[in-house]
């Protein structure tokens, strides 16, 4: 129940994929210049979207960040970003030399708190920067999030055109979005002149591969492509654009079939678990219906041990773990059989721990887990330097017990989802030691922190 959406199903093998590992030879095409069959692909996946084009990714959905950014912003630029961005925004930021500001994910109060799970982007909150700052050259936003959050993409991209600017989405985690209704509308649908999704998160495809949807005006045409051979290999992988035609065939074809197929496995596995006394669903107004978030917060156990679970004794592995919650990804790809294993297997679990729990304290456990359990919080850093600036200074390894009001010298952020939870240059609060310690003795994959210590930045 993890990446990528072609979940290793025999549908979608390949008999010999070294038949199509070739290269640019006459009628096959380039993708950096593409007017045969690569171009013919494009062109169908544009029309079917209803973009001014749409261009195949081959380095994920960084490239396409990258290129977007590459697009819409001069060396120099003010950028707004929300915060719970992946780290490709802010690498594009560095390489660009641009000063953000920041947008953070509502906080709305209830399970979304409890849990850590980042909210919506507020319309509000961008008008509110927009206001105060006359100069911002873009707006970049993720929806939906790792764990399905979906923002009000439309009201936003309104807010954004009347200033004259680009928005940009990562809506890598909702490829699947176009082809059922059951999921919401598109980014580009809402109005958003930028898209970039990842195909081999929720859709049949090879790992590495998405589409960038543009809709030019705001956007510069040639600005946009010369990112996208900036950033891209300049040997791009013919199996990997194979795969993609592959999945979009699929979706065209059958798939579309088995969109409604998918859609009823995934409702039939939202109301089994409607009987769950420990463990529950996350659910949320504004969540996609793909992701099961599992949180475990009304129980002695934290969303990793779930996982570990899952993994050693019924052999499902789950894509990610975060404090008191953890994630399966679900795709078209997985067959009944697959959410029915995974509902035996959370029903189980669930049995053990309601009977291990007084009833009357679900809901209010006040375990020693909970009280210590790592979660995800929208700490707002003190700035200190840019992360352009952080990255010329000397470094030096302390232990993270001592770097609070450091700048921090390099990013740090639990992977996945990588989202930083301090950006270099940013400084270091007492608050953020105490919670990365906490990741520390989960034993959360921590990038940035090894060890007990973290880099801090010398400032003579």
């Amino acid at each position: 129940m993890h990446m990528p959406g072609h979940k290793r199903n025999h549908k979608f093998l390949m008999e010999n994929p070294y038949e199509l590992d070739v290269t640019e030879v006459p009628g096959l095409d380039n993708l950096h210049q593409p007017e045969g069959v690569i171009r013919e692909l494009m062109d169908h996946i544009s029309e079917e979207y209803q973009s001014d084009a749409s261009f195949l990714l081959v380095n994920g959905s960084t490239c396409g960040l990258l290129a977007a950014i590459t697009a819409c912003c001069r060396r120099g630029d003010r950028i707004l970003v929300a915060r719970n961005c992946h780290k490709a925004v802010y690498n594009a930021i560095r390489l660009l030399e641009l000063r953000p500001v920041y947008v953070y994910p509502s906080a709305k109060g209830g399970e979304m708190d409890t849990l850590g799970i980042a909210g919506i982007i507020s319309p509000q909150d961008v008008k509110n920067v927009l206001v105060e700052y006359a100069d911002i050259s873009c707006v970049v936003i993720t929806s939906p999030t790792y764990e399905g959050i979906v923002s009000p993409v439309a009201v936003i991209a309104d807010m954004v055109h009347k200033r004259k600017i680009p928005l940009i989405v990562d809506e890598a985690h909702g490829a699947h979005f176009h082809w059922h209704e059951a999921f919401p509308d598109t980014a580009l649908t809402e109005g958003a002149d930028i898209v970039i999704e990842s195909l081999h998160k929720t859709l049949p495809a090879f790992t590495q591969t998405g589409v960038l949807h543009a809709r030019y005006g705001l956007v510069k045409e040639e600005l946009l492509t010369w990112g996208l051979q900036t950033y891209q290999s300049s040997s791009p992988s013919y199996l990997l654009m194979a795969g993609a035609e592959r999945c979009f065939s699929y979706l065209l074809g059958e798939g579309r079939t088995e969109m409604q197929r998918y859609v009823s496995d995934l409702e039939w596995f939202q109301q089994e678990m409607k009987g769950l006394k420990a463990l529950r669903l996350f659910e949320s107004p504004w969540k996609e219906l793909s992701k099961a978030v599992i949180a475990t917060d009304r129980t002695p156990i934290r969303g990793r041990d779930l996982a570990d679970r899952l993994r050693e004794v019924y052999r499902i592995e789950i894509e990610m773990s975060c404090g008191d919650y953890a994630i399966a990804m679900t795709s078209v790809a997985d067959e009944r059989k697959s959410f029915e294993r995974l509902a035996a297997a959370l029903r189980e679990i669930d049995r053990e721990l309601a009977e291990k729990l007084d009833r009357q304290s679900f809901g209010n456990v006040e375990s020693t887990a909970r009280k210590n359990s790592f979660c995800y919080d929208w700490h707002r850093p003190e700035p200190g330097l840019y992360n352009f600036e952080a990255a010329y200074y000397p470094k030096r390894r302390v232990p993270l017990a001592e770097a609070a009001e450091e700048l921090a010298g390099e990013p740090v952020y639990p992977y996945p989802p990588g989202i930083p939870l301090l950006v270099e240059g940013e400084r270091i609060s007492q608050e953020m030691v105490e919670l990365l310690e906490r990741a520390a003795r989960q034993q959360m994959p921590v990038h940035g922190v090894k060890d007990g210590f973290i880099n801090i930045l010398i400032i003579e």
